[in-house]
């Protein structure tokens, strides 16, 4: 193999490309352009009386009966923002070494090609002359992959404490713990003991409001239970889950460090001692880190995304077939007419 070869194939090179196209695409949330585009991007994109047909056909198909105006609009603007998607992706070469876009030109042409055996580099610069480079699942995958690109912002992804206290800040609702008991049990089961359940449960009690036994020693004591003799950090709402409202309402009535009277679930009988009470509230902000932090870069996503397809909308103009406007109208992307049209040919 040759030494340029070897270097087309090297990680490196890989590395290289993808940087270069993270920095073309930064212009793309950068700059709102509004002068014509790049020499190379066909900044024109129109509807077909055709392409429209098909989309309400898709429509009907789906969901059993025709589009109404607002979902017909919809559509029609899907539709465009999809087409605009798909053209900076393919002028940013965001297809360049993309594994999932050169699977589908594989398998492509191993339907059509008659020759076995051939590498899949040579398959993929094939299918590529022959125009299968544009289709549906292509589409897709590079659509996604620009909306992805459009998320990352060129602000980079760094988060501070600032930040994260403003998120806190404002989801300080959301963000609220219930009132939480941590607690030691011992069970009694129904099923083992029958009649002698709650008078055993008694004859327990006794012993461990004794002193004789330590919390620690109480789940000897106890039968078998799915989940333990330790309970920790159960919300009031969680207990009444697992066993019941009137259990879930004793034990949250109960002083931290004393064994309760025998309180009834579906069961059986329990001797419950709570051990720690944590009140509702906020906890910190560094027990909330990685929570804010994902909230932070969802929230930077959303409006990185929401600022390019803005940007992106002016450098494309789009005709509609059959929209009622004036004929021969034309509008950037995005762009709506007193009638609602994002553009329209009479």
């Amino acid at each position: 193999m040759s030494r340029l070869a070897r270097f087309a194939k090297s990680p490196l090179l890989h590395f290289l490309v993808l940087g270069v196209v993270l920095f073309a695409s930064s212009e793309v949330w950068q700059k709102a352009e509004t002068a014509a585009p790049p020499p190379g991007r066909d900044s024109r994109i129109v509807l077909s009386r055709t392409d429209v047909e098909l989309l309400e056909q898709g429509f009907r198909e789906r969901w059993g009966f025709p589009p109404n105006a607002a979902q017909r609009r919809a559509l029609l603007d899907q539709a465009v923002l999809d087409e605009m998607l798909y053209r900076e992706a393919r002028f940013l070469s965001l297809d360049l070494e993309d594994g999932s876009v050169q699977r589908r030109l594989v398998e492509k042409m191993r339907w059509v090609s008659d020759r076995p055996g051939r590498p899949e580099s040579e398959l993929v610069r094939e299918a590529n002359e022959l125009g299968l480079d544009d289709d549906v699942v292509i589409r897709r995958l590079l659509g996604e992959k620009m909306r992805l690109l459009l998320q990352r912002g060129p602000g980079g992804t760094r988060v501070d404490d600032a930040d994260l206290q403003e998120q806190l800040d404002r989801g300080r609702a959301e963000l609220e713990m219930p009132a939480r008991r941590s607690v030691t049990q011992v069970f009694l089961a129904t099923d083992v003991r029958g009649d002698h359940t709650l008078s055993d449960a008694r004859d327990v009690l006794a012993k461990l409001r004794s002193g004789s036994w330590t919390a620690d020693q109480a789940g000897e004591l106890s039968d078998p239970f799915p989940i333990g003799t330790e309970l920790r950090s159960y919300s009031e709402l969680r207990l009444q889950a697992r066993f019941g409202k009137p259990f879930a309402e004793q034990v949250f009535a109960l002083d931290r460090g004393v064994w309760s009277e025998p309180i009834a679930s579906p069961y059986g009988v329990h001797l419950v001692r709570v051990e720690d009470v944590q009140e509702a509230g906020v906890p910190p902000l560094e027990q909330l880190r990685p929570t804010l932090t994902r909230a932070v870069m969802r929230e930077r996503a959303k409006e990185n995304l929401s600022r390019g397809l803005s940007h992106l909308q002016t450098r494309y103009e789009v005709e509609i077939d059959g929209e009622d406007s004036a004929p021969g109208r034309r509008t950037r992307a995005g762009e709506r007419d007193e009638a609602g049209s994002i553009a329209a040919r009479g």
